[in-house]
């Protein structure tokens, strides 16, 4: 009888650690997507950025925006992450997230730096399958900010 107390407050604990470690690598792949798509935009890599984090029924609107960008010659200068949130569903593995971020710019010719804060709206969700495992993805919901 203790073995089997034992044996079951063992596997208790094994899948508490599981689940908590589960949340803790969503936060962090969190953490890891807003710091590249946020990167990417810096580097005026917009496309790249769209590719890889937009939400595939969003992308066509934010390559038109990344295209407007382009042509204003907006250039961002530094950026910072002021505040991250994530929202874990647990029955489906999906997730929510949202981040607030300031970006310095200027636009050509004036060389005045201006400073834009940016709420970014996210989603954790099943992209595709392989091997019988879910591949899951944050994704961006919101568009680029307007650069005034």
């Amino acid at each position: 009888m203790y073995r089997i107390v034992k044996l079951m407050s063992i596997l208790f604990c094994c899948l508490l650690c599981a689940a908590c470690v589960s949340d803790v690598s969503v936060r962090s792949e969190f953490e890891k997507s807003v710091k590249q798509y946020n990167s990417k935009l810096r580097w005026r890599e917009i496309e790249s950025a769209g590719l890889l984090f937009m939400e595939t029924d969003q992308l066509d609107a934010f390559m038109a925006s990344a295209a407007a960008l382009r042509k204003r010659d907006i250039t961002i200068t530094d950026y910072r992450v002021l505040a991250e949130h994530v929202l874990t569903v647990k029955e489906t593995g999906d997730a929510t997230g949202s981040a607030v971020v300031e970006f310095d710019y200027y636009i050509m010719p004036s060389n005045r730096v201006k400073t834009l804060t940016y709420k970014q709206d996210w989603v954790y969700h099943e992209i595709g399958k392989r091997d019988y495992f879910k591949q899951m993805a944050w994704k961006l919901k919101s568009g680029l900010p307007a650069f005034e």
